[in-house]
């Protein structure tokens, strides 16, 4: 019986399934840059940009590590530090993020900022010729953050080269600052002198500036960015510690007020734990062996003893105190004049603008020989100072302005689980906090080793803000994880 035929159902034609559409053909949102590979970094393109960033790293290391000798590298009246800014404004020009910066509102209240400073220096500029040009860099670096700023959103892999850079910079500073401070302490004034730089030597560092460039250190480690692979870089830190807190009070606390601030942001910091102990462990053995060495021309010395008369007498009158008392009465008398004829004042709308010398006009020169006092030792009282209360609210205001930015960053990068971006944002609030401490009690943004500093990391915070919402995978991957103690 034959079979009946079987019937075979008739198939469509094969068609070859559709690609998927690669990234290059779908159009991406306004903003969004793809993330590289997590395992290697970013190549930084060469561009005038990145040359520039290059340049004003070499001299931010050359501030930290030299101080004021560093800073009179040039020409007068042109050197280093004003150098490398005239020519960040004209690299500004080229960058293709100078828009986006400039609308940034912490950028925008720092514009408004120069503005009032150079309106205030105008007036002057006849009568005091180059000393006006010198006291308004207090608010005339600040274009310093606009032109970092605009590098960074104009090449987003900057900001991890910055950070990268900074790892290394730490441990340099740690391996070559105590001969460095021991060479200018030993030699003191009979090291050569800058010949156009008059009383300046060829090492000459303000103890006030090595705590917080040590407090940041402190810092990026407790927060996990960076890692003190070996001890002997831990003790070096305590010795450098010891060595300029029994000078300076302001720096002092500006290094455990940056120090708390990062532990308070990860207080799972063993690290942070360690550091403590080997700070106690040295004043110990400081006051067992009653160690003690007389700073060359001051009242104080370096001794277990004299770091406690320093933390007491910031919060305390204490009659042991030798010449810290009499510094602090003199700071608070001028203070108090200053809030007076301004708040209180004729100065109230004007300030006494920039040029005029404050510490002879307000009656507070002790510096009787070249009148070389010109600020109260707080920058941000010679800002009200200079530019009455309208200025000292914009100075408020740039500040405001830039906190809302970082802690609302480190607010969102924590919410989304980006460990790396949430603590480089808790290190420039640290950063930020230490320097606003010690230029409140010291002569600091008023020149360029506290205020290009300054400056740069009020750019860092901007750009590093914004490129968290444009390019969060910056901060991402292995590189940047928190790395345990």
């Amino acid at each position: 019986m034959p079979t009946a035929p079987t019937h075979t159902p008739s198939r469509a034609p094969t068609q070859a399934p559709t690609p998927a559409p690669t990234p290059a053909s779908t159009p991406a949102p306004a903003g969004w840059a793809p993330a590289p590979d997590a395992g290697a970094p970013a190549p930084v393109a060469v561009t005038a940009g990145s040359r520039w960033m290059a340049l004003l790293c070499f001299v931010l290391a050359g501030l930290a590590l030299f101080g004021r000798s560093f800073a009179y590298i040039g020409a007068p009246p042109l050197f280093i530090s004003e150098l490398a800014v005239l020519i960040g404004c004209g690299v500004f020009l080229l960058m293709p993020g100078a828009v986006a910066a400039l609308a940034r509102p912490t950028c925008l209240a720092i514009t408004l900022l120069i503005g009032l400073t150079i309106a205030r220096t105008l007036p002057y500029l006849q009568e005091y010729k180059f000393d006006a040009v010198r006291d308004s860099v207090l608010g005339g670096y600040g274009v310093l953050a606009i032109l970092v700023c605009g590098a960074l959103l104009s090449q987003p892999e900057l900001l991890p080269a910055l950070l990268r850079a900074f790892r290394r910079f730490l441990r340099v500073f740690l391996l070559m600052m105590p001969v460095i401070w021991l060479v200018g302490m030993v030699g003191g004034n009979s090291l050569p002198k800058i010949p156009w730089a008059g009383h300046v030597s060829i090492i000459d560092l303000k103890a006030g500036d090595m705590p917080v460039h040590l407090g940041a250190i402190a810092a990026l480690t407790i927060l996990g960015l960076s890692r003190m692979s070996r001890w002997y870089f831990t003790v070096l830190m305590c010795v450098l510690l010891a060595a300029t807190g029994a000078i300076t009070r302001s720096g002092l606390v500006a290094f455990i007020l940056m120090s708390g601030i990062a532990f308070c942001f990860r207080p799972t910091s063993r690290w942070a734990v360690r550091l403590m102990a080997a700070v106690l462990i040295l004043v110990t053995l400081a006051a067992l062996v009653n160690l003690e060495i007389q700073i060359p021309g001051r009242e104080r010395s370096f001794s277990a003893q004299q770091l406690v008369t320093n933390l007491v007498s910031v919060v305390s009158d204490d009659a042991t105190a030798g010449d810290l008392d009499d510094t602090k009465e003199w700071r608070l008398n001028w203070w108090k004049s200053i809030v007076d004829y301004t708040f209180f004042g004729e100065y109230f709308w004007t300030g006494k603008g920039f040029g005029i010398n404050l510490a002879n006009s307000d009656g507070f020169q002790v510096e009787l020989e070249d009148d070389g006092l010109r600020s109260p030792h707080n920058g941000h009282l010679t800002f009200l100072a200079r530019a009455g209360v309208p200025g000292f609210a914009l100075w408020c205001l740039v500040q405001m302005a830039w906190l809302y930015a970082v802690t609302n960053g480190y607010v969102r990068a924590r919410l989304a689980g980006d460990g790396g971006w949430a603590m480089f944002f808790a290190f420039l609030l640290a950063y930020w906090a230490g320097l606003m401490f010690n230029a409140a009690f010291d002569v600091y943004f008023e020149g360029p080793m506290g205020g290009i500093w300054y400056w740069t990391i009020i750019g860092v915070g901007v750009g590093a803000a914004r490129l968290y919402v444009t390019h969060p995978h910056l901060l991402r991957g292995p590189e940047f994880s928190i790395r345990e103690d």
